[in-house]
This record gives C-alpha cells, structure tokens and sequence, in this order.
C-alpha cells in the first residue's frame, strides 16, 4: 500500500515539474512540446521501478506505467497552450497589405487552454478592407499559411484570423484615420 502511494506520489511531482518546465520554455501547445513532456515524464518511471522491482508483477506494472505517464505527458502538452511571447513572435512576423498603418495591439494571455488560449491581436488601418484581406491572404497563402474558414489561416497548429474590425481583445477602439478601414489580425491556437 504504501509503495502504491509513493509511486503516485513521484508521479505527480514528476507531472507538476514538468507541466512548469513546458509552460515556461514557451514550447507548450507545439507538436514538439506534446513529445517532450511525454519523453519528460517517463522520468517518474526511474523511483517507479525502485518501488515495484521485487513485485512478481513488476514488468506489467511497468508497463502500465509507461502508458498512464505517456498519456499524461501527451495531454500535458496538448492542455498547455502556446506562450505569449511565442503567440506575439508569430503575430509580429505576419504578411500585412501595402499601406496598412498598425493602430494598436492587444493581447490575452492563457497560459492553459482550459476554453481558450492566448492571444495576440494587431489592429491596422489599410485604405481598403476587401483589397487588404485579399493582399493578406495571398500572402499567408504564399508563406505556408493554409486556408480554413473564411479569414481563417492555420500552420503549424498556430490560426491566424483576418476581420474587419478591432478584435476580440481591444479594450478601446482605436480612433481610424479618414478614408480608411479597419483590419485586425489574432493570432491564437488553430481552432479550423
């Protein structure tokens, strides 16, 4: 009973360190960052075999192991999402339509996608909407970005999404220059 206990025990010191790790080198929420807490947690498995080796169980036992922690690993990485600074990285490197002027930037930050994630929005003025959403997204297109639902992009499992307004995160609209439109662009976790 008390090997059992102790064995959960160094699993769950094991997840925590982990889940700290993932969600402060920034590589949560990457298909890299998914296999590197799965790889990350079998650590446990070193006080594991200590605790059941003289069980007459103890290769089920350790596979079992293997699978609980694996399965662990893996939704670590998937319920971690993308850091901020990652979220604003990929939002600052973005196509943008000639003559588009940035207005202002907002951001959400979520370090669990428990509902949603983080998020970075950058609000421009472009002359025109129609002109610049086509611009933008014949060059997202161009650099790997694939089309999804109308001004929806998705790479890498990262979306970026096109509309014509300030965003979801503006706290206050920014003032839009005469003879313009807005455009805003969030980047976030790819949702379709």
């Amino acid at each position: 009973m008390l090997r059992g206990v102790l064995v959960v025990l160094s699993w769950a010191v094991c997840v925590f360190v982990v889940a700290t790790v993932v969600q402060s080198t920034g590589t949560a929420g990457s298909a890299s960052g998914r296999w590197v807490s799965a790889l990350a947690v079998l650590v446990a498995l070193v006080p594991t075999w200590f605790l059941v080796r003289r069980a007459r169980v103890r290769w089920w036992l350790m596979l079992v192991a293997v699978i609980v922690l694996v399965a662990a690993g893996l939704g670590l990485g998937r319920l971690a999402g993308p850091s901020l600074a990652r979220m604003s990285s990929v939002g600052s490197s973005l196509p943008m339509a000639a003559g588009a002027q940035l207005l202002t930037t907002s951001s959400s930050e979520r370090t669990w996608c428990a509902g949603e994630c983080s998020r970075v929005t950058y609000v421009y003025a472009v002359p025109d909407f129609d002109a610049a959403n086509v611009e933008v997204a014949q060059a997202l297109v161009a650099e790997g970005w694939a089309p999804g639902e109308p001004g929806r992009f998705c790479r890498d499992g990262l979306g970026v999404n096109v509309t014509p307004d300030d965003g979801p995160d503006v706290d206050r609209a920014p003032e839009v220059p005469s003879g313009t439109a807005l455009l805003s662009m969030t980047t976030s976790v790819c949702d379709g």
